[in-house]
């Protein structure tokens, strides 16, 4: 009671006005709009008292938007799904990248053994779900990269329907703020995209899912690279921005011995500028993102050699194989042959053999 009639009092009815005003405004929004509502809310916040709180704020409100599109957009799919041409269509996609995965495996088999991945058919499937967060990274990606395209066009759509009393395309009738909250949804996509691709930076599997990413995030490497030849062979320094006197420094330097650069130059992120500081909300070095990649690579292909060699090979053969040795039979004459090797990069060193047997003999 003493709390009710505080808000009662003539100087607090205004405030008390406004919060139900902000009550009612919040009842009024289904679920996916209160994530965006409450991320775009905590993003104007850290903008305005301009707060340092780090990536993990960014990813904490990228959290928040994708909870509310999955909320609104997973019944969407599930109603495209129980249609025959949305089955269809889903299953066709689903079907392009399957294909590509497969391949990839191969590949990956191939490249550890050097025999044809038909002949190793268990590490063939595992190859497989070792590229799963690859393909779930790029299957992602293309998804909100399509969703950037046609999202321009929806917003156009609504603006245009809108003199006509439509109120929605695709939504239920007490569904508010239509155009407003597409508007804030195409923002949120494109940081959501952007935290994905600094994921796939950072993990490594972005440079590594596909050759799409590979070409994507490569592009950064060749460039950051070219700089520096350049820089070695020529000599040539870059220009750099004047000092507090007003004096430049020297483009080149005549007879100097160039050394290559410890850090690179270039940065793979998103920098936003305030009175001439920079803050990197999510940035890496990109060589810093190729040894990342590469390291992901050596974990995916050191674990497929250790399944091959426990799980795949044999350690009894018909055919004559070393001591210590354990064989993969490729067919009737030749088999491969697996040896522990600390020497080589993966530990493990592959041979093909004919097959030396009782019914073939030497």
């Amino acid at each position: 009671m003493k709390i009710s009639g505080l808000f009662n009092r003539p100087f607090t009815r205004p405030l008390t006005r406004i919060l139900i005003s902000l009550k009612r405004f919040w009842q009024s929004l289904n679920f996916a709009q209160r994530c965006y509502v409450a991320a775009t809310v905590l993003l104007l916040v850290e903008l305005v008292l301009m707060l340092e709180l780090g990536p993990w704020f960014l990813a904490l409100m990228s959290l928040m938007m994708l909870t509310g599109l999955v909320s609104e957009f997973w019944p969407r799919f599930l109603h495209v799904w129980h249609s025959l041409p949305g089955k269809a269509l889903i299953l066709l996609f689903y079907a392009v990248v399957a294909n590509f995965a497969l391949g990839n495996a191969a590949g990956m088999v191939n490249e550890v053994t050097g025999v044809a991945a038909s002949s190793l058919p268990y590490s063939h499937n595992f190859a497989i779900l070792l590229s799963l967060p690859g393909w779930f990274f790029i299957t992602s990606l293309l998804m909100l990269l399509l969703a950037q395209v046609a999202m321009p066009f929806y917003l156009l759509l609504l603006l245009l329907l809108k003199p006509f009393g439509i109120h929605a395309l695709w939504h239920p009738p007490h569904y508010r703020f239509v155009f407003t909250t597409a508007l804030v949804r195409w923002f949120w996509s494109i940081a959501l995209l952007i935290q994905l691709l600094m994921l796939g930076a950072f993990t490594g599997v972005g440079s590594e899912s596909s050759a799409f990413t590979s070409g994507l995030y490569e592009g950064f490497f060749h460039a950051d690279e070219d700089v520096q030849k350049k820089v070695i062979e020529t000599g040539i320094l870059p220009a750099s921005a004047p000092d507090s006197t007003g004096n430049a420094e020297p483009a080149s330097v005549a007879g100097a011995v160039i050394d290559e650069p410890e850090e690179p130059a270039a940065n793979l992120g998103v920098h936003i500028t305030r009175d001439g500081d920079t803050t990197n909300l999510a940035s890496m070095p990109v060589r810093e993102m190729r040894a990342r990649a590469e390291r992901y690579h050596s974990l995916q292909q050191s674990m497929l050699a250790y399944f091959i060699y426990v799980y795949e090979s044999d350690s009894r053969s018909r055919c004559q194989h070393s001591q210590g040795s354990k064989v993969v039979e490729l067919n009737d004459y030749e088999i491969l042959e697996i040896l522990k090797d600390d020497s080589v990069p993966l530990g493990y060193s592959y041979s093909v053999k004919r097959c030396i047997s009782p019914a073939f003999g030497q």
